[in-house]
């Protein structure tokens, strides 16, 4: 779409980081300027389009009219249509969190021409002025393209979050995966980007490389973590839907799918090798089994790699029943296991079901699945 469309009103892509729960989401782009990636199947069939300065201002504006609208300072009319029903939401969804926040939309908002980026920032700005954060998914090689001086102004304007699809540190599986990027890019980029004044959430997708490397996957990442120090690193396991154009690795037995078990072995190994840095690490993904697995380096690394060992050495039926119990939704965290009513519903479930030591690896994959549109 160009310049010259007409305004098709508020738009909301389709997905957000779970930190920015609590955010105003805004839409810089349709898709996602890559989209070859293997393990990804959110904008498939979904054309790459930019969406002018001036359309994202006037989302800013109907934004801006709803938030006054619910703080009195407007009066309310009747929402025109789907897109301004949204903007209402959104802007009463925001009021409630504080406005303190906004996530830009779709993939790697940072391929907008950079001095439409830097009117759209100083608009939303001038519109909201107590905003403390601003944030988008970012791939490193694009941010390489960006001169420091450009992420600095980005930073000052405070666009100063990105959100990182590391998922590996090697560069065998990123090239398998045809994520687009090797390990020395996304090191550079994160550098970068933290030396020009901008937050860095690093994500890592254990699980992507198959028991086959799931050890120097986890060695690798470790190492650019180590040599970045990111803010935040995020763990986002793996799912592995049929959908997906990695499945045929797994299909074909080039890869092997690593069970929960083994997934949460490989984050351990790579906990353990997190060595000279202050990130903060957590896991908070609907995807991942220890939700409670979250801590500030160096001072809490023990008590993380406490809770992984909790769960490791726990009798294979114990595990069993947690695995099938996160999946389900019935569980949050290992304490769970110690509430008889949880437990004896998750036992009830898999009797009915059929589901013992023979299957359960399939059933939770399939579970897994469910919990996210992929």
């Amino acid at each position: 779409m160009n310049k010259t469309d007409s305004y098709l009103g508020f738009e909301l892509g389709p997905i957000r980081p779970p930190s920015e729960a609590y955010s105003l989401l805004l839409r810089i782009n349709r898709g996602c300027g890559w989209n070859k990636c293997r393990f990804c199947g959110f904008y498939r069939g979904v054309p790459f389009s930019p969406r002018s300065a001036e359309d994202i201002k006037k989302d800013i504006d109907l934004v801006k009219y709803w938030v006054d609208v619910f703080q009195g300072k407007e009066v309310s009319r009747q929402p025109k249509s789907e897109g301004d029903y949204e903007a209402c939401y959104m802007a009463h969804h925001w009021i409630q969190s504080g406005m303190r926040s906004v996530f830009f939309q779709d993939a790697n908002s940072i391929l907008m021409n950079p001095d439409g980026m830097i009117e759209v920032l100083e608009y939303l700005n001038q519109t909201f002025p107590q905003i403390q954060r601003i944030t988008t998914y970012a791939r490193s090689d694009t941010i390489n393209r960006l001169s420091e001086e450009r992420l600095r102004r980005y930073a000052q304007l405070k666009l100063n979050r990105f959100h990182i699809g590391l998922e590996t540190g090697n560069d065998y599986i990123l090239k398998l995966m045809r994520k687009g990027v090797t390990k020395q890019v996304q090191i550079e980029a994160g550098i970068k980007a933290m030396k020009a004044g901008i937050e860095i959430n690093e994500f890592y997708m254990p699980g992507m490389g198959g028991r086959e490397y799931a050890r120097q996957s986890a060695l690798d990442t470790a190492d650019v973590l180590n040599q970045v120090n990111p803010n935040f690193i995020r763990i986002r396991s793996m799912a592995l839907a049929e959908n997906l154009e990695m499945y045929e690795d797994y299909k074909s037995g080039l890869l092997t799918r690593p069970n929960d078990i083994e997934t949460i072995g490989e984050i351990r190994l790579f906990l353990e090798n997190l060595h000279g840095i202050t990130s903060v690490v957590d896991s908070d993904h609907i995807l991942n089994i220890l939700l409670e697995l979250r801590g500030k380096l160096p001072e809490d690394k023990d008590k993380m790699l406490g809770i992984v060992d909790r769960f490791l050495e726990l009798p294979q039926e114990q595990q069993n029943i947690f695995r099938l119990g996160r999946r389900l939704g019935i569980m949050g965290n290992l304490r769970d296991l110690k509430n008889t009513v949880l437990t004896d519903k998750v036992k009830e479930t898999m009797e009915k079901s059929s589901i013992d030591e023979s299957n359960i690896d399939m059933v939770c994959d399939k579970l897994m699945i469910r919990a996210i549109p992929i």
